[in-house]
């Protein structure tokens, strides 16, 4: 992610609130920023998902495209409780700023995770995924 993508998803993050209800999908505000932020833990190895297994990318793109939603990996779902749990809004919106910055800091030869469903990604394929991930949950909440 470049710095002006960064600047972008910052001031959208920093429009967040409770009051923001969901375009779509069932996670709350406060559940989404969590989910967001889990997402760049796993592609770093800070945690990992239950499951790992491959799904074919066209399989996540027909969803995307048909307006539905894609399953989180087993035990990530904010809404089946898995995930990291949130606690205070404002703290939660600081850390997932922070894994941002962080995150787009990585070298190259960054020992990336694998992704559950895709498998071996490198730092270009794990940035175009969090930019696309992140925009599409800010869009969710109409930020």
């Amino acid at each position: 992610m470049t710095e002006e993508q960064i600047s972008r998803f910052f001031q959208r993050i920093d429009n967040l609130t409770t009051e923001h209800t969901p375009l779509f999908g069932k996670m709350n505000v406060h559940q989404m920023v969590c989910h967001c932020t889990d997402q760049i833990r796993l592609a770093i190895g800070t945690i990992r998902a239950e499951v790992y297994g491959q799904v074919h990318p066209e399989e996540i793109i027909a969803l995307s495209r048909s307006d539905k939603t894609v399953p989180a990996p087993k035990g990530m779902g904010q809404v089946e409780g898995g995930g990291t749990k949130p606690t205070n809004l404002a703290e939660d919106l600081e850390i997932l700023k922070q894994h941002i910055s962080e995150f787009s800091k990585l070298d190259d030869n960054y020992n990336f995770q694998p992704h559950p469903y895709f498998g071996s990604y490198d730092k270009k394929q794990w940035k175009r995924l969090t930019a696309y991930h992140l925009d599409d949950h800010l869009k969710q909440f109409n930020v």
